[in-house]
């Protein structure tokens, strides 16, 4: 644990004590890989706490979010660190941000391209819900009726991975990355947003200029996993249409990678259905389709289709299903998410993922024994 997460972990601690707006989580997951191969495991456990808070100072506002993970098989899963902590002051009409902190960028469900200012932590999953800390400067305002955004990250937070033999595992140890920047992790990047509607749709314009989130995977001759980060510049467009019970939505991304054009988009509808079989639960039908023409893109082109049931009851009931197949039905993805609220803050959430390849040179064929069933239990405090 570096210095600086000791030093916030303690700050974090006297908070806690003093800060009513403090809340928190605390997780247990229990995993089951049903195919596990024999070099690696096929159950798991992993705890995760999560502490929130909002502190009102002098002169600023405090924000944090700290994280604590372990996992029983896994060190790369394991992490101490803050997801946020920033300080926030407003001069004028002008929000400036300076710390760690979290946005989400993009509209559709199965992939976000333009989502580029943090980082995934995908040692904890395919989510895009886990989300790294970086240390940014921003500022946010209106223009009009509309949002602008500006961003500035001074230092690169490489993505995290899985031990070599866990799920999913390379079966070779992850080497220090290296970077086509000469300033290497020390490179900025700078993103602009702007957001705005023109009747019932949302749309948003971004720039991006800095290191690619996702790294190029190479297979050293010393025996070793090197990721590879190149730079690349960016034009993302986020398209929404809100109807009375259908969302049309677009997500597309234009530039340049390591001097190489490349072009990028995800497009599909939601079509929700109230009230199914005259009962209270409502049905949402969920097509997209991906291309990605990018050296990293484990696949070019996806079809994507879902299903989205949601019980409008008092203990958030909901299931989302997704199936994600390769053009030429060769390979697959079948995911499925089930939550509940139980008493008392606790929570029960169902995760489910299944990896079909028909061919062992696909990339799917490597992570079917990654395929697994896990259960969290969760309490909110």
């Amino acid at each position: 644990m570096s210095s600086l997460t000791k030093t916030l972990c303690l700050w974090l601690l006297l908070a806690i004590q003093v800060n009513a707006e403090t809340n928190g989580s605390l997780e247990i997951t229990g995993s089951y890989y049903p195919k596990s191969l024999d070099e690696s495991f096929d159950t798991n456990i992993t705890a995760e706490a999560k502490v929130m808070g909002y502190e009102e100072l002098s002169h600023f506002q405090l924000v944090y979010e700290f994280i604590f993970r372990k996992s029983l098989n896994d060190s790369g899963v394991d992490i101490v660190e803050p997801r946020q902590f920033f300080l926030s002051k407003t001069f004028g009409e002008i929000d400036a941000y300076l710390g760690y902190r979290h946005t989400f960028w993009g509209v559709v469900e199965s992939r976000n391209l333009v989502d580029l200012i943090n980082q995934h932590d995908m040692a904890a999953g395919i989510s895009s819900d886990n989300r790294l800390g970086a240390p940014s400067i921003s500022f946010e305002t209106y223009l009009g009726s509309g949002d602008f955004q500006y961003w500035y990250i001074p230092r690169f937070r490489e993505r995290t991975f899985n031990e070599k033999n866990a799920h999913p595992g390379f079966g070779l140890p992850v080497l220090p990355a290296q970077f086509a920047h000469t300033k290497g992790s020390k490179a900025p990047d700078h993103a602009i947003r702007y957001g705005n509607s023109v009747g019932d749709i949302d749309y948003a314009l971004s720039v991006f200029d800095g290191t690619a989130r996702e790294p190029l995977i190479r297979v050293e001759e010393m025996g070793g996993i090197l990721p590879y980060y190149e730079r690349m510049r960016s034009i993302g467009l986020e398209l929404q249409y809100t109807g009375d019970s259908i969302l049309y939505k677009f997500e597309g991304l234009t530039g340049t990678q390591s001097e190489e054009d490349f072009d990028a988009a995800v497009m599909g509808a939601e079509k929700t259905v109230y009230s199914i079989f005259e009962t209270q639960w409502d049905m949402g039908l969920i097509i997209e389709y991906q291309y990605d023409d990018r050296v990293q893109a484990l696949i070019d082109r996806t079809l994507v289709s879902g299903l989205r049931l949601t019980a409008n009851d008092e203990f958030d009931t909901s299931l989302l299903v997704l199936y994600t197949v390769d053009d030429e039905f060769s390979q697959s993805l079948f995911g499925l998410e089930a939550s509940r609220r139980l008493r008392n803050g606790m929570t029960l959430d169902l995760n489910y993922l299944l990896y079909k390849s028909d061919k062992q040179n696909l990339p799917f064929y490597s992570l079917i024994d990654d395929s697994k069933l896990s259960l969290t239990l969760g309490y909110y405090f």
